[in-house]
């Protein structure tokens, strides 16, 4: 019958290959978030928030993979370890929520956009990649091309195997990426917090099998 020292063990390693996948996940949705951004020409707009988060989800992956070592060799210097880190993601996760602000996000979100338009303005087919993730046209909408005597691009239109809608996108880009990103803000904003209450069980866990390996050192040095 396997002992409480054993049965935490191998609950601590499930537990981190999980945040392993947690943190792999993690950061693959922020590098595709940053090479798409870079892909629609606003590398100049990319929030350092954004490089937080990678190096958070990096974070995450080395915490799993040392808490998997330290629960599988019963190392209680490498819980330890593990530990540490878990608390200086915490503490990441409490710093990004402290300067959670909507308002900053939109205006930074009207700046690309509007930076965007400027570009299509000099050179047409700028606002390409926008418009066609977004389905959206021009800045406010599409009378935006018209008013300047400018044809509306194919991109304005939704598309069915090459045949184009009778219609442009109703939608401008400044109100479907505000949309957009402002819904993934607060998505980010709760996985900080799920994150935060995960991390906390992994602690827990980590700090009870501790506890059982000193408890048992003692009892074979007496």
């Amino acid at each position: 019958m396997p002992t409480v020292q054993v049965c935490l063990q191998w609950t601590a390693v499930v537990f981190n290959t999980f945040t392993l996948i947690i943190g792999s996940l993690a950061a693959l949705a922020g590098a595709y978030e940053l090479l798409y951004k870079l892909e629609e020409g606003s590398a100049e707009h990319i929030d350092i928030d954004k490089l937080v988060q990678l190096v958070i989800a990096g974070t995450l992956i080395l915490a799993a993979i040392i808490g998997c070592l330290g629960a599988f060799l019963g190392s209680i210097k490498v819980l330890v370890v593990h530990l540490a880190i878990l608390g200086l993601l915490i503490t990441a996760h409490t710093w990004k929520l402290s300067n959670y602000n909507e308002t900053k996000q939109l205006d930074a979100t009207e700046v690309f956009v509007m930076g965007i338009w400027m570009k299509e303005l000099i050179h047409p087919g700028a606002m390409y990649q926008l418009q066609r993730r977004y389905e959206c046209c021009g800045d406010k909408g599409y009378s935006d091309y018209t008013s300047l005597k400018m044809r509306i691009p194919p991109s304005c239109f939704h598309t069915v195997e090459g045949v184009h809608a009778l219609y442009p996108y109703s939608d401008g880009c400044m109100t479907a990426v505000k949309r957009e990103h402002l819904n993934i803000y607060r998505l980010e904003k709760w996985a900080h917090i799920g994150l935060i209450s995960y991390e906390m069980v992994g602690i827990i866990l980590a700090i009870t099998l501790s506890c059982q390996l000193t408890t048992k050192t003692r009892r074979y040095t007496y």
